[in-house]
């Protein structure tokens, strides 16, 4: 893999700088901005995001259905949950696949929405640092582009989503409930026929405030550290490392809350003798959490979800940023 280019530092700082070539321009400068706005290069970002978020859920996905199953447990009023508690019970009772559950939907989910969610905010990035000749956003546009592309994003994956949540679900929940989907394409037609295809968009609210969150908590911190650590590490892998590593826990801390009523309004289903759900959207269901779970109940989950964050911020920026550069997009 090929190192991104290293900023001027003293050989005292650096010392693995010398072996690499020199930088064209000091870092901040507008010679290190991308030279080129052009449709290919948008058709770029996007390919290259929507790459960088499968290569992470590939390698991570058993911990995206361990934190779903550790919100459930939450959600049950079951106290003291232990991500290894929770490990051995799946692998007790369910299996080794139980893991796997709903990988072909997260796959499609995945790829739409890192494609967009990514894509989308680095084609306003080079945008704007073309237009304004620098290199680094401002803290308000990066903050207004990971937003927008954030909730663009979801809504355009939100079928894949509902899918993805009710997949992993499954075994968790009382035999009646369950709906024995065989598939991903078998999910999508029959929750359209029984259900109708506005149910394909349930909980959308909860998902666009999750997916803002996630991008806002993701793409601006890592792009301010990013800048920030370049006088002492240059644009190199351990700057890269060190920022999405602290753009995980931004995102972590960001979107969880969201991403529990997300997880609590597709899975749920009718209750009691009269068939009402158990909520009426996300205020009241952020509103019921307070009052069963407590404050810290919107973190529910955190350590099994930043377990998961931490290394998949940490592939999909550095995928991203790898291919950008070996594509001749960005210069850093």
């Amino acid at each position: 893999m090929a190192s991104p280019q290293k900023s001027p530092t003293p050989p005292s700082r650096t010392p693995a700088a010398q072996a690499a070539p020199p930088a064209t321009a000091a870092p901040g400068t507008a010679a290190s901005a991308p030279q080129q706005n052009s449709a290919i290069n948008q058709i770029k970002n996007m390919l290259i995001g929507g790459t960088a978020g499968t290569t992470s859920i590939l390698s991570l996905y058993p911990v995206e259905t361990l934190k779903t199953r550790v919100q459930m447990k939450s959600e049950a009023g079951i106290k003291n949950i232990s991500a290894f508690g929770t490990i051995k019970e799946i692998l007790k009772v369910e299996g080794v696949k139980s893991f796997y559950n709903g990988l072909t939907a997260a796959l499609a989910r995945q790829f739409l929405f890192a494609s967009f969610r990514i894509g989308l905010f680095f084609n306003a990035a080079d945008y704007l640092k073309q237009k304004k000749k620098k290199v680094k956003l401002s803290l308000l546009e990066s903050a207004g582009a990971s937003i927008s592309a954030g909730g663009c994003a979801i809504l355009t994956v939100m079928p894949f989503d509902v899918v993805f949540v009710r997949m992993q679900a499954e075994n968790s929940l009382p035999v009646a409930e369950r709906r024995g989907y065989t598939g991903l394409f078998n999910a999508l037609s029959r929750i359209a026929k029984t259900e109708g295809v506005g149910t394909l968009w349930k909980g959308s609210i909860p998902a666009v405030a999750r997916a803002m969150s996630l991008n806002f908590g993701m793409l601006v911190p890592y792009e301010q550290c990013k800048a920030f650590l370049v006088p002492y590490f240059g644009y190199t892998y351990t700057n890269y490392i060190i920022s999405s590593g602290l753009a995980g826990f931004g995102a972590s801390v960001c979107c969880l809350p969201f991403d529990n009523a997300k997880v609590k309004l597709q899975k749920m289903t009718p209750q009691g003798p009269d068939k009402k759900m158990p909520y009426k959207g996300l205020i009241d269901c952020m509103a019921k959490c307070f009052r069963k779970e407590g404050f810290l109940g919107y973190w529910s989950g955190f350590w099994p979800f930043y377990s998961f964050l931490f290394p998949q911020t940490i592939v999909i920026l550095l995928v991203n940023d790898f291919l950008r550069i070996k594509l001749g997009i960005s210069k850093t």
